[in-house]
């Protein structure tokens, strides 16, 4: 929080233009990725029967009181009731724009520098979990937060379920036949389970929303399958942006010459070919999928890098092809973590009325940009910085 306890506006940045390069990570940087993943797995098998006093701290320390920014006015015009809900490296923020009022309550740093952070928004509490054996958090709308417990205290993915049953995906399973069930937010096995062939290709731990409450998962030889109970199907090509009902995805040939995006239903797997052509070069890949494909699956915002490797968001019409560069940076390509400072899969999030983009872009800003024009507009309140965005309906 800014020490002086101003809350004045803060600038933000935008534009257009176009810029050229690839979008997506070498496969070095995803091998390493995956790499990671099994390890974690591996490294889950031999500590489940871990102290709890060797993971967490026995008394922690009294958490600051709440703070409440008020705009005086509803922000954004407005909402139908809807909350944005953004979190940094020890903040949460609930902010309700229909009552233009901004929540900001006190969350420990996670143990870890790994980028890869669950942000689960439940109807009455957020979660936040790192993939690493780290405490996690339960931050609940009538408290501070608290030490995860339970289910949902344990290490690996942790990914919303199908809306609007507030459930999660954890790891269970064995190292050697690992698999994801499905679990309450308040740490309730309920059934039903994703599981995996023994000794098939995919890697569990990279599992990342499919969009619909089911999985999406890679392999070590980079390829991608969507997954859920009593169903493990590949995905031909490299998704690069989740929808609710359909996904963007890069379709390539043999050897990686010629690629085209193409829109996929997720239902039934019906693809249509955009027109234009594809900015990047062969043998290159991105996990997890960054991009966003707004509620009316006409737009998906999608992080594409160009010059110096800096990953910018771009808006991607779901019909004609356009591209369109807003200038708004999300990191750097290659760097450590792979992508570069805290991009994730949930650096960016649309409104449930598909009007507003809201990114948390690299320089620790909350970026909010009109749709329909492409134009960043302002909140004009003095936030924390924020790593990650999500939507409570």
């Amino acid at each position: 929080m800014p020490p002086d306890g101003n809350h004045d506006e803060v600038l933000q940045f935008g534009g257009s233009g176009r810029s050229s390069g690839s979008r997506w990570l070498p496969r070095i940087a995803l091998a390493c990725l995956v790499l990671a993943a099994v390890i974690a797995v591996a490294v889950r098998g031999t500590s489940q029967h871990a102290s709890q006093h060797a993971r967490h701290p026995a008394k922690p320390a009294p958490l600051p009181p709440v703070q409440v920014i008020g705009a005086g006015h509803p922000l954004l015009g407005g909402t139908g009731g809807w909350e944005l809900f953004a979190r940094g490296p020890d903040d949460l923020l609930r902010i309700q724009l229909a009552l233009g009022k901004i929540l900001v309550k006190y969350v420990p740093p996670l143990q870890s520098a790994n980028a890869n952070v669950a942000f689960v928004i439940g109807a009455h509490e957020a979660v936040i979990r790192s993939t690493d054996l780290v405490p996690g958090y339960v931050v609940r709308d009538s408290g501070q937060a608290q030490l995860l417990t339970g289910l949902l205290a344990g290490d690996g993915p942790l990914i919303p379920g199908p809306a609007p049953t507030q459930t999660a995906w954890v790891m269970s399973g064995s190292p050697a036949s690992p698999a994801l069930s499905l679990v309450t937010l308040a740490g309730r096995r309920v059934g039903p389970t994703i599981r995996f062939q023994p000794g098939g290709p995919q890697v569990p731990a990279t599992a990342v929303s499919d969009g619909r409450g089911d999985v999406l998962v890679t392999t070590g030889s980079f390829s991608d399958y969507d997954a859920g109970p009593g169903f493990d199907r590949p995905v031909p090509g490299t998704v690069l942006a989740v929808g609710r009902t359909s996904w963007l995805v890069l379709s390539c040939d043999g050897r990686y010459r010629h690629c085209h995006d193409e829109v996929e239903d997720i239902a039934d797997g019906a693809r249509r070919e955009l027109p234009g052509q594809v900015a990047g070069y062969p043998y290159v890949f991105s996990w997890p999928p960054t991009g966003v494909i707004a509620p009316n699956d006409e737009t998906a915002a999608v992080g594409e890098s160009g010059r110096g490797r800096q990953v910018t968001v771009h808006l991607i019409n779901l019909r004609s092809g356009a591209n369109r560069n807003l200038e708004i940076a999300l990191g750097r390509a290659g760097g450590n973590p792979p992508l570069g400072g805290q991009l994730n899969n949930q650096s960016m999030v649309w409104s449930p009325d598909s009007h507003w983009l809201f990114v948390a872009a690299a320089d620790g800003n909350l970026v909010v940009v009109d749709a329909r024009t492409g134009r960043v507009e302002h909140l004009r309140v003095r936030l924390p910085p924020v790593t990650q965005v999500a939507i409570r309906p």
